[in-house]
């Protein structure tokens, strides 16, 4: 069995670095697609762009890693299958499923990795990439702003254009968020404007008219001012056409350890339950209050101060509801990424118990056939993911099941194939179904000739 079990190991190695090259090759023209025209635009030093691309690679590997190993199972069970080498391993007393314990045991060590790989080198990496991105950003940011994509500019503005003449730089339906540490968040909404550089400053230029500054209450968060303006000019400073590095002090979801997220979740649950707590002792101390001035126990001056007294509740009720569901959100959206770090790599356990039956009943040993069906399986699986990831943020779905639901489905379906094969149970429904999906009519010699 020792011999038999390198055996078999030995088959999945050329499948599985065929695959893992044509996935990576595969999403590396994503990412090219992607970002190869802000590079050009921006006039990146290739230095830069091959540093941008290397870091890129972290996440291409979480999803190229499962796709090989099914790619890889398919194509060697496939082979063994179409040589009848499974069927004398069989004639020999070797039951199937010792076949696939080897597989499995692979798969597990390779879990293992995929998430030690997640937990410690993707965040990192994906940390690194944001700021070089940003960084990127701030280069002629004239160049890439572009209609309906929020671009990121120094001094912590946001913009977000409808349209643009790039004729003229004339924009149109114009909103701009800026965040900074020393001052209010600010909102600046404008119907029209337009965008040009100060070479000799190094200043961006940008003249908005017709709009309205939102910006909230220093004192009171729950309160905001309203300026409503003719015309109005914000100067950014540029960080020049060179590219300056910087160091980014806040974590996204994605750049953050699984032990970070809990963390993270765990003080967000906090204080959404402290936010109810607090709305449950302002409505207590305050609801007996109005009552009482409403049945004319507690005199007042006049209607007004009751309606001031209300107004002044529901205000802070409201503000107390919006922390509570902001808190809750982030806490949904950390828990969503924490099921998700784990749920991806335990994938490749699932995709063997899969990949194999599938392998089995196809007999046919290609790299073709198995990268077809492998990129099939993962496009339905990556699709329940997304989809799952959707609903666990909006709240739809509890994140633990919405993360963990496309392993049970695809893990459950690998599950009945592979005890139907090991004990070549006849299910003719899905047999022929799986038959169909599998066994790609190839033309015989003799049709060919």
């Amino acid at each position: 069995m020792s011999i038999l079990a390198r055996y078999v190991l030995r088959q999945h190695l050329i499948p599985a670095s065929a695959g893992l090259a044509i996935f990576y090759f595969v999403l590396s023209m994503d990412f090219l697609v992607d970002y190869l025209n802000l590079f050009i635009a921006k006039g990146v030093p290739g230095l830069f762009v091959l540093e941008a691309f290397g870091l890129s690679l972290a996440w291409m590997t979480l999803l190229a890693v499962p796709m090989a190993v099914m790619v890889a199972v398919l194509t060697a069970f496939g082979r063994l299958a179409g040589d009848n080498e499974i069927t004398a391993a069989k004639a020999s007393g070797v039951n199937v499923f010792s076949l696939m314990l080897p597989v499995l045991f692979a798969a597990l060590l390779i879990t293992f990795g995929l998430f030690e790989f997640g937990d410690r080198l993707l965040p990192a990496a994906n940390y690194r990439l944001k700021g070089l991105l940003v960084d990127i950003h701030h280069i002629k940011p004239l160049a890439t702003i572009e209609p309906r994509v929020l671009t990121e500019l120094p001094g912590g503005y946001s913009v977000f254009i409808d349209s643009m003449d790039s004729e003229t730089s004339e924009v149109f339906s114009v909103k701009i968020h800026r965040v900074s540490a020393d001052e209010p968040p600010q909102t600046i909404v404008a119907e029209s404007g337009v965008l040009s550089m100060d070479s000799a400053n190094d200043v961006l230029r940008v003249e908005l008219l017709n709009g309205e500054i939102l910006e909230a209450d220093a004192d009171d968060p729950t309160k905001f001012h309203r300026l409503l303006f003719d015309k109005h000019v914000i100067n950014i400073a540029q960080g020049g056409s060179s590219l300056i590095r910087s160091e980014r002090s806040r974590r996204g979801d994605r750049e953050l350890s699984v032990a970070e997220l809990a963390s993270r979740r765990d003080a967000n649950r906090a204080e959404a339950a402290t936010g109810i707590d607090d709305l449950r002792s302002l409505l207590s101390s305050h609801t007996d209050d109005l009552l009482a001035m409403s049945r004319g126990e507690i005199e007042f001056q006049s209607n007004r101060e009751l309606r001031d007294a209300r107004s002044e509740l529901m205000r802070k009720a409201q503000g107390e509801l919006r922390g509570i569901a902001g808190s809750s959100k982030k806490a949904r959206r950390l828990d969503v990424e924490f099921h998700k770090k784990l749920s991806i790599p335990f994938s490749c356990m699932v995709f063997v118990l899969l990949g194999a039956p599938l392998g089995l009943r196809s007999r046919r040993g290609g790299i073709g056939i198995g990268a077809g069906i492998g990129i099939l399986v993962f496009l339905v699986y990556y699709l329940f993911l997304m989809g799952g990831e959707q609903l666990g943020d909006r709240g739809y779905v509890d994140p633990a099941l919405a993360m963990w639901a496309p392993n049970l489905f695809f893990g459950a379906i690998g599950l009945f194939l592979t005890f139907s094969t090991c004990l070549e149970w006849r299910a003719a429904p899905i047999t022929r179904i799986v038959d169909f999906i599998v066994r790609v009519p190839v033309p015989s010699r003799s049709n060919a000739k």
